[in-house]
Protein backbone atom coordinates (compact mmCIF):
# COMPACT_ATOMS: atom_id res chain seq x y z
CA UNK A 1 0.00 0.00 0.00
CA UNK A 2 2.76 2.24 0.43
CA UNK A 3 4.12 1.54 -2.42
CA UNK A 4 1.21 2.71 -4.38
CA UNK A 5 0.70 5.78 -2.29
CA UNK A 6 4.01 7.18 -3.35
CA UNK A 7 3.85 6.24 -7.01
CA UNK A 8 0.51 7.93 -6.94
CA UNK A 9 2.46 10.90 -5.49
CA UNK A 10 4.85 11.57 -8.11
CA UNK A 11 2.45 10.95 -10.42
CA UNK A 12 0.55 14.45 -9.10
CA UNK A 13 3.74 16.02 -8.67
CA UNK A 14 4.47 15.70 -12.18
CA UNK A 15 1.41 16.67 -13.19
CA UNK A 16 1.62 19.65 -10.91
CA UNK A 17 5.10 20.58 -12.36
CA UNK A 18 4.24 20.05 -15.93
CA UNK A 19 1.13 23.06 -15.13
CA UNK A 20 2.92 25.50 -13.45
CA UNK A 21 5.60 25.18 -15.85
CA UNK A 22 3.37 25.77 -19.15
CA UNK A 23 2.06 29.61 -20.14
CA UNK A 24 -0.91 28.90 -21.92
CA UNK A 25 -2.70 29.29 -18.87
CA UNK A 26 -1.27 32.83 -18.49
CA UNK A 27 -1.93 34.08 -21.97
CA UNK A 28 -5.69 32.93 -21.98
CA UNK A 29 -6.38 34.73 -18.86
CA UNK A 30 -3.96 38.15 -20.35
CA UNK A 31 -6.09 37.93 -23.61
CA UNK A 32 -9.57 37.55 -22.05
CA UNK A 33 -8.24 40.91 -19.89
CA UNK A 34 -7.17 42.41 -22.85
CA UNK A 35 -10.49 41.87 -24.91
CA UNK A 36 -12.94 42.67 -22.35
CA UNK A 37 -10.68 46.13 -22.36
CA UNK A 38 -11.15 46.54 -25.79
CA UNK A 39 -15.32 46.18 -25.57
CA UNK A 40 -15.44 48.35 -22.88
CA UNK A 41 -13.41 51.34 -24.56
CA UNK A 42 -15.33 51.05 -27.62
CA UNK A 43 -18.62 50.60 -25.68
CA UNK A 44 -18.07 53.84 -23.61
CA UNK A 45 -17.25 55.43 -27.08
CA UNK A 46 -20.51 54.44 -28.50
CA UNK A 47 -22.00 55.77 -25.19
CA UNK A 48 -20.22 59.22 -25.33
CA UNK A 49 -20.36 59.73 -29.00
CA UNK A 50 -22.85 57.60 -30.86
CA UNK A 51 -25.76 57.51 -28.30
CA UNK A 52 -26.08 61.31 -28.32
CA UNK A 53 -26.15 61.78 -32.02
CA UNK A 54 -28.54 59.41 -32.18
CA UNK A 55 -30.51 60.96 -29.51
CA UNK A 56 -30.48 64.28 -31.27
CA UNK A 57 -31.85 63.21 -34.48
CA UNK A 58 -34.24 61.29 -32.84
CA UNK A 59 -35.56 64.89 -30.85
CA UNK A 60 -34.63 66.81 -33.74
CA UNK A 61 -37.70 64.68 -35.80
CA UNK A 62 -39.61 65.01 -32.29
CA UNK A 63 -39.25 68.70 -32.59
CA UNK A 64 -39.96 68.88 -36.54
CA UNK A 65 -42.98 66.18 -35.79
CA UNK A 66 -44.40 68.78 -33.31
CA UNK A 67 -43.82 71.95 -35.60
CA UNK A 68 -46.05 70.15 -38.52
CA UNK A 69 -48.67 69.37 -36.01
CA UNK A 70 -49.28 72.49 -35.05
CA UNK A 71 -49.18 73.98 -38.65
CA UNK A 72 -51.83 71.52 -39.54
CA UNK A 73 -54.13 71.80 -36.24
CA UNK A 74 -54.38 75.46 -37.41
CA UNK A 75 -55.21 74.78 -40.87
CA UNK A 76 -58.02 72.53 -39.41
CA UNK A 77 -59.19 75.53 -37.18
CA UNK A 78 -59.33 77.32 -39.81
CA UNK A 79 -60.64 75.58 -42.34
CA UNK A 80 -63.63 74.51 -40.06
CA UNK A 81 -64.82 78.62 -39.55
CA UNK A 82 -64.11 79.96 -43.01
CA UNK A 83 -65.52 76.79 -44.67
CA UNK A 84 -68.52 76.29 -41.70
CA UNK A 85 -67.51 72.87 -41.51
CA UNK A 86 -66.05 69.89 -40.97
CA UNK A 87 -67.41 69.95 -37.23
CA UNK A 88 -64.61 67.61 -35.40
CA UNK A 89 -61.74 67.12 -36.89
CA UNK A 90 -58.75 65.23 -35.15
CA UNK A 91 -55.21 66.33 -35.34
CA UNK A 92 -52.55 63.61 -34.61
CA UNK A 93 -49.65 64.79 -32.06
CA UNK A 94 -46.64 62.94 -31.30
CA UNK A 95 -46.22 63.15 -27.65
CA UNK A 96 -42.65 61.58 -27.67
CA UNK A 97 -39.45 61.01 -29.17
CA UNK A 98 -38.31 57.52 -30.77
CA UNK A 99 -35.46 56.39 -28.18
CA UNK A 100 -32.60 53.96 -27.61
CA UNK A 101 -32.84 50.36 -27.62
CA UNK A 102 -31.75 49.25 -23.51
CA UNK A 103 -29.75 52.35 -23.27
CA UNK A 104 -31.76 55.88 -23.56
CA UNK A 105 -35.78 56.23 -23.00
CA UNK A 106 -37.74 58.41 -25.16
CA UNK A 107 -37.94 62.04 -24.74
CA UNK A 108 -41.62 62.64 -23.52
CA UNK A 109 -42.92 66.17 -24.15
CA UNK A 110 -46.19 67.89 -21.99
CA UNK A 111 -48.74 68.92 -23.96
CA UNK A 112 -51.73 70.86 -22.52
CA UNK A 113 -54.83 72.68 -23.16
CA UNK A 114 -55.48 75.98 -21.04
CA UNK A 115 -59.68 77.45 -22.14
CA UNK A 116 -59.76 80.17 -19.65
CA UNK A 117 -56.17 82.82 -19.27
CA UNK A 118 -57.89 85.60 -17.82
CA UNK A 119 -59.84 86.67 -14.61
CA UNK A 120 -63.74 85.87 -13.62
CA UNK A 121 -66.59 86.66 -13.44
CA UNK A 122 -65.71 90.39 -14.60
CA UNK A 123 -63.87 90.54 -17.77
CA UNK A 124 -64.48 94.06 -19.24
CA UNK A 125 -63.07 97.12 -17.82
CA UNK A 126 -63.78 100.59 -19.38
CA UNK A 127 -61.51 102.43 -16.96
CA UNK A 128 -58.56 101.45 -19.10
CA UNK A 129 -60.15 104.28 -21.52
CA UNK A 130 -60.65 107.69 -21.06
CA UNK A 131 -64.62 108.30 -20.70
CA UNK A 132 -64.75 110.12 -23.81
CA UNK A 133 -62.19 109.44 -26.42
CA UNK A 134 -61.79 112.34 -29.21
CA UNK A 135 -61.31 111.81 -32.50
CA UNK A 136 -60.90 114.98 -35.29
CA UNK A 137 -61.95 117.28 -32.77
CA UNK A 138 -65.46 115.15 -31.83
CA UNK A 139 -65.99 113.86 -28.00
CA UNK A 140 -67.25 109.84 -27.95
CA UNK A 141 -68.59 107.67 -25.66
CA UNK A 142 -66.95 104.84 -24.92
CA UNK A 143 -68.94 101.61 -24.10
CA UNK A 144 -68.32 99.89 -21.53
CA UNK A 145 -66.67 96.47 -23.76
CA UNK A 146 -64.55 98.52 -25.14
CA UNK A 147 -61.28 97.64 -23.87
CA UNK A 148 -58.60 95.51 -21.80
CA UNK A 149 -59.76 93.01 -19.01
CA UNK A 150 -59.98 93.65 -15.66
CA UNK A 151 -56.50 92.21 -14.76
CA UNK A 152 -54.63 92.34 -18.44
CA UNK A 153 -50.88 91.73 -16.32
CA UNK A 154 -52.48 87.86 -15.93
CA UNK A 155 -54.52 87.58 -18.81
CA UNK A 156 -53.93 86.03 -22.53
CA UNK A 157 -56.48 87.99 -24.81
CA UNK A 158 -57.57 89.22 -27.85
CA UNK A 159 -59.29 92.40 -28.83
CA UNK A 160 -60.69 94.05 -32.16
CA UNK A 161 -62.27 97.51 -32.52
CA UNK A 162 -63.87 99.25 -35.24
CA UNK A 163 -64.75 102.63 -35.17
CA UNK A 164 -67.30 102.79 -37.31
CA UNK A 165 -68.25 99.64 -37.15
CA UNK A 166 -70.85 97.29 -39.14
CA UNK A 167 -73.87 99.29 -40.36
CA UNK A 168 -72.48 102.96 -39.32
CA UNK A 169 -72.47 101.86 -35.29
CA UNK A 170 -70.37 104.10 -33.28
CA UNK A 171 -67.93 101.53 -32.00
CA UNK A 172 -67.99 97.86 -32.62
CA UNK A 173 -65.68 95.65 -30.24
CA UNK A 174 -65.15 92.14 -29.27
CA UNK A 175 -62.74 90.97 -26.51
CA UNK A 176 -62.31 88.08 -24.79
CA UNK A 177 -59.45 85.79 -23.60
CA UNK A 178 -58.28 83.21 -26.80
CA UNK A 179 -57.32 79.83 -25.02
CA UNK A 180 -53.69 78.29 -25.19
CA UNK A 181 -52.63 74.72 -26.72
CA UNK A 182 -49.39 74.59 -25.32
CA UNK A 183 -46.61 72.12 -26.09
CA UNK A 184 -43.59 71.66 -24.25
CA UNK A 185 -40.46 69.38 -25.60
CA UNK A 186 -37.88 69.04 -23.01
CA UNK A 187 -35.48 67.85 -25.18
CA UNK A 188 -31.97 66.48 -23.65
CA UNK A 189 -29.41 66.22 -26.72
CA UNK A 190 -31.20 68.78 -29.03
CA UNK A 191 -32.51 72.44 -27.84
CA UNK A 192 -35.53 73.02 -25.57
CA UNK A 193 -38.67 73.67 -27.44
CA UNK A 194 -41.98 75.26 -26.50
CA UNK A 195 -45.43 75.44 -29.02
CA UNK A 196 -47.74 77.77 -28.61
CA UNK A 197 -51.50 78.28 -30.51
CA UNK A 198 -52.87 81.56 -29.23
CA UNK A 199 -55.50 83.94 -31.18
CA UNK A 200 -55.20 81.43 -34.37
CA UNK A 201 -51.28 81.73 -34.67
CA UNK A 202 -48.32 79.53 -33.54
CA UNK A 203 -45.64 80.80 -31.84
CA UNK A 204 -42.68 78.68 -30.88
CA UNK A 205 -40.47 79.91 -28.62
CA UNK A 206 -36.97 78.64 -26.77
CA UNK A 207 -35.94 79.37 -23.17
CA UNK A 208 -33.02 81.55 -24.21
CA UNK A 209 -35.96 83.92 -25.12
CA UNK A 210 -35.96 83.07 -28.61
CA UNK A 211 -39.68 83.77 -30.15
CA UNK A 212 -40.68 83.22 -33.66
CA UNK A 213 -44.30 83.70 -35.03
CA UNK A 214 -43.61 79.85 -37.10
CA UNK A 215 -47.47 80.11 -38.51
CA UNK A 216 -48.75 83.64 -38.38
CA UNK A 217 -52.50 84.30 -37.44
CA UNK A 218 -54.78 85.72 -40.47
CA UNK A 219 -54.40 89.24 -39.47
CA UNK A 220 -53.81 90.25 -43.26
CA UNK A 221 -53.70 94.15 -44.55
CA UNK A 222 -53.67 95.23 -48.32
CA UNK A 223 -53.33 98.48 -50.18
CA UNK A 224 -54.25 99.25 -53.55
CA UNK A 225 -54.69 103.02 -54.75
CA UNK A 226 -56.25 104.53 -51.34
CA UNK A 227 -57.87 101.50 -50.19
CA UNK A 228 -57.57 99.84 -47.56
CA UNK A 229 -58.96 96.24 -46.67
CA UNK A 230 -58.50 94.56 -43.16
CA UNK A 231 -59.06 91.35 -42.57
CA UNK A 232 -58.92 89.00 -39.40
CA UNK A 233 -60.14 86.28 -37.44
CA UNK A 234 -61.24 86.82 -33.71
CA UNK A 235 -61.33 82.89 -32.49
CA UNK A 236 -61.95 81.80 -29.14
CA UNK A 237 -61.05 78.22 -27.88
CA UNK A 238 -63.49 76.41 -25.29
CA UNK A 239 -62.77 72.75 -23.62
CA UNK A 240 -62.29 71.55 -19.97
CA UNK A 241 -58.19 72.03 -18.82
CA UNK A 242 -56.03 69.22 -19.53
CA UNK A 243 -52.44 68.21 -19.53
CA UNK A 244 -51.18 64.76 -21.45
CA UNK A 245 -47.60 63.44 -20.63
CA UNK A 246 -47.27 59.58 -22.37
CA UNK A 247 -45.40 58.04 -25.25
CA UNK A 248 -46.64 57.36 -28.79
CA UNK A 249 -49.40 59.95 -30.07
CA UNK A 250 -52.52 61.63 -29.41
CA UNK A 251 -55.14 63.08 -31.29
CA UNK A 252 -56.39 66.52 -30.45
CA UNK A 253 -59.88 67.51 -31.51
CA UNK A 254 -61.37 70.77 -32.50
CA UNK A 255 -65.10 71.22 -33.01
CA UNK A 256 -66.82 73.67 -34.12
CA UNK A 257 -69.29 75.89 -32.12
CA UNK A 258 -70.33 79.01 -34.11
CA UNK A 259 -68.76 80.77 -37.10
CA UNK A 260 -70.33 84.17 -38.39
CA UNK A 261 -67.78 86.40 -40.68
CA UNK A 262 -68.66 90.12 -39.71
CA UNK A 263 -68.25 92.75 -42.78
CA UNK A 264 -68.18 96.15 -42.49
CA UNK A 265 -67.60 98.99 -45.70
CA UNK A 266 -65.80 102.00 -44.17
CA UNK A 267 -66.07 104.27 -47.13
CA UNK A 268 -63.77 105.85 -49.44
CA UNK A 269 -60.56 107.61 -48.03
CA UNK A 270 -60.25 110.40 -46.17
CA UNK A 271 -63.34 108.69 -44.76
CA UNK A 272 -63.53 105.02 -43.28
CA UNK A 273 -62.99 103.15 -40.36
CA UNK A 274 -60.29 102.80 -37.59
CA UNK A 275 -59.54 98.91 -36.71
CA UNK A 276 -57.72 98.55 -33.83
CA UNK A 277 -56.44 95.00 -33.41
CA UNK A 278 -55.07 94.40 -29.73
CA UNK A 279 -53.26 91.06 -28.18
CA UNK A 280 -52.29 90.32 -24.68
CA UNK A 281 -49.85 87.54 -24.95
CA UNK A 282 -47.14 86.42 -22.81
CA UNK A 283 -44.45 85.63 -25.86
CA UNK A 284 -44.07 89.84 -27.01
CA UNK A 285 -41.14 89.22 -29.28
CA UNK A 286 -42.98 86.69 -31.52
CA UNK A 287 -45.67 89.04 -31.88
CA UNK A 288 -44.01 92.51 -31.75
CA UNK A 289 -41.77 91.45 -34.44
CA UNK A 290 -44.62 90.43 -36.72
CA UNK A 291 -46.95 93.06 -35.82
CA UNK A 292 -44.10 95.69 -37.02
CA UNK A 293 -43.32 93.80 -39.90
CA UNK A 294 -47.29 93.16 -40.83
CA UNK A 295 -47.72 97.29 -41.04
CA UNK A 296 -44.15 98.31 -42.24
CA UNK A 297 -43.39 96.10 -44.66
CA UNK A 298 -46.22 93.31 -45.73
CA UNK A 299 -49.47 95.83 -46.13
CA UNK A 300 -47.69 98.10 -48.70
CA UNK A 301 -47.97 101.42 -46.85
CA UNK A 302 -45.24 104.00 -47.57
CA UNK A 303 -42.79 103.99 -45.61
CA UNK A 304 -43.67 107.96 -44.17
CA UNK A 305 -47.14 106.28 -43.49
CA UNK A 306 -47.68 106.98 -39.82
CA UNK A 307 -50.43 109.04 -37.47
CA UNK A 308 -50.35 112.40 -38.58
CA UNK A 309 -49.59 111.85 -41.92
CA UNK A 310 -51.50 113.35 -45.24
CA UNK A 311 -53.15 109.61 -44.86
CA UNK A 312 -56.14 109.07 -47.06
CA UNK A 313 -56.09 105.13 -46.10
CA UNK A 314 -52.28 104.77 -45.81
CA UNK A 315 -51.77 105.87 -41.88
CA UNK A 316 -51.12 103.76 -39.04
CA UNK A 317 -50.27 103.67 -35.42
CA UNK A 318 -48.95 101.75 -32.67
CA UNK A 319 -50.53 101.33 -29.25
CA UNK A 320 -52.79 104.36 -29.96
CA UNK A 321 -56.71 102.49 -29.98
CA UNK A 322 -57.87 105.88 -32.23
CA UNK A 323 -56.45 109.07 -34.15
CA UNK A 324 -57.22 110.87 -30.21
CA UNK A 325 -56.11 111.17 -26.95
CA UNK A 326 -56.91 108.32 -25.27
CA UNK A 327 -54.19 105.44 -25.43
CA UNK A 328 -54.62 101.48 -24.20
CA UNK A 329 -53.10 101.64 -20.57
CA UNK A 330 -50.27 99.66 -20.10
CA UNK A 331 -49.84 98.79 -23.76
CA UNK A 332 -45.99 98.42 -24.40
CA UNK A 333 -44.33 100.71 -27.63
CA UNK A 334 -43.56 98.85 -30.71
CA UNK A 335 -41.21 97.75 -31.60
CA UNK A 336 -41.08 95.94 -28.02
CA UNK A 337 -37.40 96.01 -27.10
CA UNK A 338 -38.23 94.55 -23.01
CA UNK A 339 -37.95 90.95 -22.01
CA UNK A 340 -39.41 88.49 -23.86
CA UNK A 341 -40.22 86.51 -20.66
CA UNK A 342 -41.69 88.44 -17.99
CA UNK A 343 -41.86 87.73 -14.49
CA UNK A 344 -44.57 85.88 -12.62
CA UNK A 345 -46.45 85.16 -15.97
CA UNK A 346 -47.22 88.73 -16.32
CA UNK A 347 -49.12 89.51 -19.44
CA UNK A 348 -47.49 92.15 -22.59
CA UNK A 349 -49.81 94.50 -24.03
CA UNK A 350 -49.28 95.22 -27.43
CA UNK A 351 -51.51 97.08 -30.10
CA UNK A 352 -51.94 98.50 -33.71
CA UNK A 353 -54.56 100.81 -35.21
CA UNK A 354 -55.01 100.57 -38.89
CA UNK A 355 -56.48 103.88 -39.86
CA UNK A 356 -58.96 105.03 -42.61
CA UNK A 357 -59.69 101.70 -43.91
CA UNK A 358 -62.42 100.98 -46.47
CA UNK A 359 -63.44 96.87 -46.12
CA UNK A 360 -62.77 95.43 -42.98
CA UNK A 361 -63.76 91.42 -42.43
CA UNK A 362 -63.65 90.05 -39.47
CA UNK A 363 -63.88 86.33 -38.53
CA UNK A 364 -65.84 85.48 -35.19
CA UNK A 365 -65.50 81.66 -34.43
CA UNK A 366 -65.33 79.56 -31.23
CA UNK A 367 -63.86 75.56 -31.00
CA UNK A 368 -64.27 73.31 -28.53
CA UNK A 369 -60.51 71.79 -28.02
CA UNK A 370 -60.51 67.92 -26.38
CA UNK A 371 -57.35 65.63 -26.48
CA UNK A 372 -57.22 62.23 -26.15
CA UNK A 373 -58.42 59.03 -28.56
CA UNK A 374 -62.27 59.36 -28.49
CA UNK A 375 -62.46 62.75 -26.87
CA UNK A 376 -66.08 64.76 -27.44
Amino acid sequence: MGGASRATARRRYRRARRFHGSRRGVVAVIGTLLALLVFFALFGIFLTQYLPLWMTDNESVFTSEAASSFAQFKAAVDAQYILDGPQSYGTPFTVSSDGVPLLAQPTEGTLQFLPQTCPTPAYYNAAFYSPKLTLNGTAHNVPADYGQPVNPSYCVFANITEHPGPGGVSYYSQSAPSGILEFVLPNRYYTPETYYFEDDAVIQTQSTGYQIMAVPPPLNITTVGNNVTVSSSFLQLFGNATAVITQGSQEVYSHLRFSTPVSSNGGNPPKGSNVTYEIGTQNPCAWSKYLVNLVENASGFPATARIGAAGFGTDYNFNNPENGTATVSGTQTLPYTGSCYNTNGKTTVLAVTILHVSFVTVYQAGLQVSLGIGAT
